[in-house]
């Protein structure tokens, strides 16, 4: 009944339009908006606010704008982020910030910083670095391999406790790391540098030679068998060339002091380094030339490694290689040496030797970069304390702590006089990098020819190293 009564309803509705003489297209759209509810145009209402939005709409609006721009900001910032991180590994350097804004009043802004030498051009040498920790590790490794390289001289190859994993720590090539052991009741460091590769992350070797009367090094060479757990700390020092301070490099190695040297040969040809390499590596005879199998390898798959291994005694006649000692003749054949960065260690003979052959060649001796590995002085025989007859003629030391004195020899160091007479002074590196050594000053004054662990705060309240401090008139410290 409903339907019918509506279809009547629309029939009488349009025989009435239709009676009016209305238009049949407009009586059917009049309908269809009525039964789809639709609004008359003319009647709906005039829009309001600026081009008819309302408040809320520019509310909106502003809100996703404001939106919008923080994403692009945190886009460009972690995009920058990003790429100074990939800049570091590349080279090693780190990257410049972006320039900040206006500086504070009263504050001049800083120079801006030159392009880094560490970034190579397209086509220069590239070396990625690893981060160096300098020193700041302390526990124990285990031997995981023990390689005899001469009748001399042991490769100690050191792992995690565990076993399996990387390395508790980073270095860089050409550190090294100091190992304690313990001697008739006394523990005794010496530090030996590094020999491989920072490219090694699971394991690294210490390249000992036995020393004679040596307490650490007989040691090592005598007891420490694979799977023993020997004390270390470190990486400590700054002899370091990992490719990205010049685009050449020459190293000069005499005997054991090839480690270091060779820990940056193994890292640059590790990662294809395409700079030139020369070596020049002297020993006293062919069974004491250390890793020369290896040598001899990696100049024949690198060509811009030249390694030349200079002999003293060798009596073979099949030896065809350069005889005697390292000479300006020998080291004037290297191309443009005079202008290459130049590293040196070796024996301290060897060293004031080679220092001299490269002045005769007109090189700035201050510029050649050098490491050495002194053990403690036994000179002075442990006795009685220095009477005060003696310390009329005689530099002294004296320990106001331990109420002892000592006397100091020429070139002798504190720490070394300290352990004559028994005084107990930390110690790691003894090359003035760790700054376990410092002490204080009390009286007298000290020269030292490493410094760098000391901090402004320490210069100025009379801390000094005892591992570098020699004096040549009294002086006493705190210890």
């Amino acid at each position: 009944m409903r339907v019918a009564w509506g279809e009547f309803d629309s029939g009488l509705s349009a025989y009435r339009a239709l009676a009016e003489g209305q238009a049949p297209r407009g009586i059917a759209l009049a309908w269809f908006r009525r039964e789809m509810n639709l609004t008359d145009p003319l009647t709906t209402a005039p829009a309001h606010g600026v081009f008819g939005l309302s408040g809320f709409h520019y509310f909106t609006m502003a809100l996703l704008l404001a939106f919008a721009l923080l994403a692009a900001w945190m886009y460009v910032a972690r995009t920058r982020r990003t790429n100074a991180v990939l800049a570091t590994l590349r080279t090693g350097a780190p990257v410049p910030p972006a320039p900040a804004a206006a500086p504070r009043s009263g504050v001049a802004p800083a120079p801006a910083a030159p392009v880094s030498p560490g970034v190579p051009a397209e086509g220069e040498p590239q070396a990625r670095a690893p981060v160096s920790t300098m020193g700041g590790w302390v526990g124990k490794l285990r031997v995981a391999r023990v390689f005899q390289e001469t009748p001399k001289v042991k490769t100690f190859r050191l792992a995690p406790v565990e076993g399996v994993g990387a390395l508790p720590f980073e270095f860089e090539p050409g550190q090294f790391l100091t190992l304690s052991v313990h001697s008739g009741g006394n523990q005794v460091k010496r530090s030996y540098s590094i020999a491989s590769s920072p490219c090694c992350h699971g394991w690294c070797d210490l390249t000992v030679k036995h020393e004679s009367g040596g307490i650490v090094s007989g040691y090592l060479h005598e007891q420490v068998k694979e799977g023993d757990l020997l004390d270390a700390s470190g990486p400590y020092g700054r002899f370091t060339f990992r490719g990205v301070e010049s685009d050449s490099v020459v190293f000069l190695g005499g005997g054991v002091g090839i480690t270091p040297l060779m820990s940056s040969i193994r890292y640059l040809t590790d990662q294809s380094w395409n700079g030139r390499i020369d070596l020049v590596y002297a020993c006293k005879d062919l069974e004491s030339v250390i890793f020369r199998d290896e040598l001899n390898q990696l100049a024949r798959r690198h060509p811009n490694l030249h390694v030349s291994i200079v002999l003293s005694d060798e009596s073979s006649a099949a030896w065809t290689g350069p005889r005697g000692f390292i000479t300006a003749e020998l080291l004037g054949q290297i191309p443009q040496i005079r202008s290459r960065r130049i590293h040196l260690c070796g024996p301290p003979v060897m060293m004031d030797a080679v220092r001299n052959e490269l002045g005769k060649l007109g090189i700035d001796l201050a510029s050649v970069h050098s490491e050495l590995f002194l053990s403690p002085s036994r000179t002075v025989p442990p006795g009685p304390e220095v009477s005060a007859g003696d310390t009329a003629t005689a530099v002294t030391c004296s320990f106001e702590r331990s109420g002892k004195k000592a006397p100091l020899a020429a070139g002798q160091t504190v720490l070394e006089a300290a352990e004559e007479v028994g005084v107990p002074i930390e110690y790691a590196c003894r090359q003035g990098y760790c700054g376990l050594c410092k002490i204080k000053l009390l009286s007298g004054e000290v020269t030292m020819d490493v410094d760098d662990s000391l901090t402004p705060l320490d210069r100025s309240s009379g801390v000094i190293l005892a591992c570098q401090a020699k004096a040549s008139a009294d002086i006493s410290v705190d210890a």
